[in-house]
């Protein structure tokens, strides 16, 4: 077996998403297409692994942000799909990656990168793209191949590479590129390393923009232009602590240089360097951009060097400061009123906050509270900068936040950057809808309308409407505005009296792009919304309504992958022959890149689920938190809760087996803070779980710190939890994964998790701790007893009933929370369970909304039946 895995990069682009993987396995002459399913992430990772491990053709495709994917959702720093196909010997695998994108207008043209890294010359290589587009295409261009991420600004007038071929026509067009074998040495002796770009831009007639409807749902297009360009207020913020000192400092310099030289005679500007210490060029004011003060800024900028620590929060408060009208001089003084100024920030660092206030959350508090309507422009300018806090700062602050490379080129990336921002247009912009047109719409309120880009707004329509009416407020370079219009609603699709060059193909199930497109926009603005809250419910909330659209549209987001799993030939499969709209095919050695597309994604099937009122017991055991257990139904992807409460350094018998050797597991429970207003109720945690295993007398202790394996009353290996590392002894496998778990292998069909609970910046009431999860329990006889593993080779199953059927009283149940009612069979007993959302910590993931069967807690009697014996029957006695 071998595993390949590919990369596609997303550079600064938010609105990537993957949406189908299919793979076309043959160990003959005739193949046959099997269909990925979008599953949980979690979920997805553990299905391909199992299957890998099996030896089964398999493949996943998932995000795989540079950021810390849990902690920060930087969703849009730049996204990578991975592609990892699990592939047997002798077998032929081709897959496709179908990836939809909604391409971001930026200095009047939209730009398509599309990879090309097959990490050798490949015989036969073509990309074939189609872009239709139904308001008609201005210009069409291809560049040279480009080797950094930077939007290709310098490169304008340039040659494509040879062997390109560019067709046009008013609505659509057509490019191709066939390299050959000696083409592509002359690029390198290993061949492509580069990105094919193609930029072009569309007509646009009415200035509120363009309107594209499919069955109930719009996309609103806003980019209007010809407008004069509104003068700005704009403080330079720049890092010139220790970490600046070589390249960085060079590049910025240089970016400042060209930067200055491009301000308008009607803007006002000012300059502040941070380290440790602060330092404004011009002290409460900023200076019109004339001749003689640029001059005399870049003479400042000249003089500049890099030292000391880094004190990010005083650098914001001094820039806001200078923003501030009530501290800006008169007009005698030579500084005009600023009120139809756009004020803005441009801020640049390369590190985390060292000095000063250090604590994100106040930094990002006092910002906003000393910024007021100033936009704020954020660049981490390498790998070390704090970007998650710093796109934070402008997502809250009415910027947006890029990561600028350590290249060559990184002066050109932040002189890139800074002419998206250099020409506002418009500020404070409002589209209105009428309400008895729309429903559901997305982000409709946009701090800034720069030159060159594009607002975007889709919702649902009402029946019956014709014309749309759009109601537009904003500020202009003189006055606030307000306009309104009645737009026709166009359906998705391009004129078809020219020639289409490919694009009917291209076009193919395209029309439920605006569907999809809805969707799309939802989800992104959940994640963006979970960045923008430091409310650990709320982030779960909105994480779990993104993660049900996700599935709902099938697309690949952080929060889900796509897997597929060859079947074994005794079971039947679907098989599906189909072709990708947008895709990326590689079979060995050659190389096949199509993409089309119209703006934005095209039609991919979504999946549907269903499921029984009847569901058979299958035991999935785990039991982590206060404690608390939960048993899986994984038919109807839901749980039973209950809860015992522990006693403070109690040693609980989890499981004990005494087939094969003996199996003894035992977790020792410590004393936790109270929560704030249940101050009666005991929380208890596990700090120590010991397994003791074989003949051999194997005994395995865990903490929070390290593993520890013996044999015979001797240490054998110690393993710290901060670092990977494995032992096997007598047939057993214990592997720490850092800082997170440890998986510990018994023999064929036993298998344990354990996890390592820990927590940056904890709440009074959380305490690290462990859990313990029954991963694999099918090697585990029928004597298996203990508080898990009774429940082992135990029937149980839950049917639905109503409120007259399982007989609860009102003091059981709650209407507000309940989504059903059922009766819970174990054995001869019945008990009474509720169905309710729940925040579980039920695997490996983090805790998460999902429905459970919660017993009542009226229920006095439930844990010692469900049990067969009382609490203290799993009490290990201690001698205390």
């Amino acid at each position: 077996m071998f595993e390949l895995h590919c990369f596609y990069d997303h550079y600064q682009n938010m609105y990537a998403f993957c949406s189908d993987l299919y793979l076309l396995i043959s160990s003959t002459s005739n193949g046959k297409v099997y269909v990925a399913q979008v599953k949980r992430r979690t979920d997805a990772r553990k299905i391909y692994d199992t299957a890998k491990k099996q030896g089964k053709t398999a493949g996943l495709a998932a995000t795989k942000s540079v950021q810390n994917l849990f902690n920060t959702f930087s969703t849009g720093a730049f996204e990578k799909f991975r592609v990892a196909v699990n592939v047997p010997p002798g077998t032929r695998v081709s897959f496709t990656l179908t990836y939809e994108e909604l391409l971001s207008r930026r200095l009047g043209r939209y730009e398509l990168s599309l990879g090309l890294r097959p990490g050798q010359p490949v015989q036969n290589i073509s990309l074939d793209v189609s872009i239709s587009e139904r308001t008609g295409i201005s210009y069409i261009r291809a560049l040279p191949l480009q080797t950094s991420r930077l939007l290709a600004n310098k490169v304008q007038d340039a040659d494509p590479p040879p062997s390109t071929k560019v067709e046009q026509n008013p609505y659509c067009a057509y490019v191709r590129y066939t390299p050959s074998i000696q083409q592509q040495k002359n690029i390198s002796p290993r061949g492509l390393n580069a990105d094919f770009v193609i930029q072009y831009d569309v007509e646009f007639k009415d200035p509120m923009g363009d309107i594209q409807v499919d069955d109930g749902y719009f996309v609103h297009y806003f980019a209007p232009r010809g407008l004069p360009v509104v003068p700005k207020d704009v403080i330079f913020v720049i890092d010139i602590s220790g970490s600046m000192i070589g390249t960085k400092i060079k590049q910025t310099k240089a970016a400042m240089t060209t930067i200055l030289s491009d301000l308008r005679e009607g803007d006002y500007f000012n300059l502040i360097t941070f380290s440790d210490k602060v330092y404004t060029w011009k002290k409460g004011r900023t200076v019109r951009a004339t001749l003689q003060n640029v001059r005399d800024a870049k003479e400042f900028v000249r003089k500049i060097f890099a030292e000391g620590w880094t004190n990010i929060n005083a650098a914001l408060l001094s820039a806001a400061q200078l923003l501030n009208p009530s501290s800006h001089s008169s007009s005698s003084s030579g500084h005009a009123p600023s009120s139809h100024r756009v004020p803005m920030i441009i801020f640049l660092t390369d590190g985390e906050a060292t000095t000063g206030e250090t604590e994100p959350d106040v930094i990002l508090r006092n910002a906003q509270n000393a910024l007021g309507l100033a936009s704020l422009f954020g660049l981490a300018f390498g790998d070390d900068a704090d970007f998650p806090m710093l796109r934070r700062l402008a997502l809250e602050n009415r910027g947006v936040a890029r990561m600028v490379y350590e290249d060559n080129d990184a002066a050109v990336q932040l002189k890139g950057f800074f002419d998206e921002v250099a020409s506002p247009l418009l500020s404070d912009i409002q589209l209105s809808y009428l309400d008895d047109q729309v429903y559901d719409i997305t982000r409709s309120l946009f701090p800034n309308y720069f030159q060159g880009s594009e607002l975007v707004v889709t919702g649902r329509l009402k029946p019956g409407v014709q014309d749309l009416k759009v109601m537009l407020t904003a500020n202009n370079s003189k006055q606030k505005v307000k306009v309104e219009n009645e737009l026709p609603l166009a359906k998705a699709v391009i004129n078809g009296t020219e020639p289409s060059l490919g694009c009917a193909q291209a076009l193919d199930g395209i029309p439920s792009f605006v569907h999809r497109l809805w969707a799309y926009f939802t989800i992104k603005e959940l994640l963006l919304a979970k960045i923008n809250t430091s409310d650990v419910f709320t982030q779960r909330l909105l994480v779990d309504k993104a993660t049900n659209l996700s599935l709902k549209y099938n697309f690949v987001t952080p929060v889900t992958s796509l897997v597929v799993i060859k079947p074994e030939p005794t079971i039947s499969s679907s098989v599906l022959a189909t072709t990708s709209k947008t895709s990326t095919s590689t079979v060995a050695g050659s190389t096949n890149v199509m993409n089309q597309t119209s703006h934005t994604a095209p039609k991919i099937s979504s999946t549907s689920a269903t499921g029984n009122k009847k569901s058979k017991y299958f035991v999935s055991l785990k039991v982590d938190g206060d404690p608390h257990f939960v048993v899986q139904f994984p038919k109807l992807h839901q749980n039973l809760c209950f809860t015992i409460d522990g006693r403070a350094d109690d040693v609980l018998r989890l499981l004990e087996d005494p087939d094969k050797g003996g199996i003894i597991v035992d977790g020792h429970l410590m004393l936790a803070p109270s929560k704030e207003g249940l101050e009666i109720r005991t929380r208890t945690f596990f700090d120590r779980i010991s397994i003791i295993a074989g003949k051999g007398g194997v005994m395995i202790t865990l903490t929070l710190d390290s593993v520890q394996v013996e044999a015979d009353g001797k240490e054998i290996e110690t393993l710290p939890t901060n670092q990977r590392g494995s032992v096997e002894q007598h047939g057993m496998r214990i592997t720490v994964e850092e800082h997170h778990s440890c998986w510990i292998e018994l023999g064929v069909g036993v298998q344990f998790l354990i996890l390592f609970h820990l927590y940056n910046h904890p709440k009074s009431f959380q305490m690290e701790h462990l859990g313990f999860y029954i991963a694999d329990g099918k090697g585990l006889s029928h004597l298996t007893q203990g508080l898990l593993g009774q429940f082992q080779h135990t029937h149980m199953e839950v049917i639905r009933v109503s409120r007259d059927q399982a007989g609860f009283h009102h003091a059981q149940t709650n209407k507000n929370t309940s989504l059903a009612m059922g009766l819970l069979k174990k054995g001869d007993e019945h008990f009474p369970v509720t169905l309710q959302d729940k925040n579980l910590k039920d695997s490996p993931r983090k805790r998460h909304l999902a429905q459970c069967w919660v017993v009542p807690k009226v229920d006095k009697t439930f844990t010692s039946r469900l049990h067969f014996y009382s609490y203290k029957r799993y009490r290990k006695d201690t001698g205390t």
